[in-house]
């Protein structure tokens, strides 16, 4: 059995059992008022790095999503640190997690229901999961999900699930200052840097599907997308899913 994370002070650990959900727990936890900000809950499985984070923001909702390419960062960062170097991680528009080409992780934003962009949230529950080892159906047959990928199968056999999840929680937190101080100019580059370039890129936004060449990413963490000589803009409340 692995150890119990440790997690920074400001952060509050509570164990979930490997068959629920963490990020579940956090939200049904926020709801209720028996979680609050800094609670941070994890799952036991070794096969996963996944955690749900409960928050309680002091700006409105808009500018609260950039929470999410915040922690895409702290996980590029702590995976750098911690993982061999030769690890190729980048990011897909909004919030897929890559090693080497293959989805090895995302982030996740669970919002209070009818909070507009303009309203301050009572909480919001913010997680990822970072795949440590594929289910043995997909080791046995690669072709039931040729883009899926695990940190074992990319040389990180020495990492575990508690090493990723301690990292991810101090990077995390270290951004968030950073953040507070600075906004998110200051993650931008990190953001951006390691941003998958796409030629031929399909958003979905509601009933709409958004195609084109990804061109950058702008001030507030959105993706300007070439349709075909005009550039649009596609907001991170857009990519979320928050509004269409």
């Amino acid at each position: 059995m692995l150890p119990i994370p440790e997690f920074p002070p400001l952060l509050t650990g509570h164990a979930v059992t490997a068959g629920q959900d963490p990020l579940q727990v956090a939200l049904e936890g926020a709801r209720g008022a028996s979680f609050g900000a800094g609670d941070l809950c994890w799952s036991m499985a070794e096969t996963h790095a996944r955690a749900g984070i409960v928050l309680e923001p002091d700006c409105p909702l808009g500018k609260a999503l950039q929470m999410v390419p915040v922690l895409m960062v702290a996980i590029g960062d702590a995976l750098g640190a911690i993982g061999p170097p030769n690890l190729a991680l980048m990011y897909r528009w909004p919030s897929t997690i890559l090693v080497n080409g293959g989805e090895v992780g995302e982030v996740f934003l669970h919002v209070p229901e009818d909070t507009g962009l303009e309203d301050t949230p009572e909480f919001l529950v913010l997680g990822f999961s970072v795949a440590m080892s594929l289910p043995p159906d997909i080791i046995d047959a690669p072709g039931l999900a040729r883009h899926a990928t695990a940190l074992f199968e990319e040389g990180c056999g020495d990492l575990d699930r508690t090493q990723v999840l301690e990292a991810v929680a101090r990077h995390f937190l270290s951004w968030v200052d950073t953040w507070e101080h600075d906004g998110f100019a200051a993650a931008h580059p990190d953001y951006l840097g390691r941003m998958q370039p796409a030629d031929k890129l399909a958003v979905q936004t509601g009933p709409v599907t958004h195609q084109g060449r990804m061109v950058g990413i702008d001030e507030d963490g959105g993706l300007l997308l070439d349709g075909g000589g005009r550039v649009e803009g596609l907001s991170l409340a857009q990519g979320l899913g928050i509004i269409g």
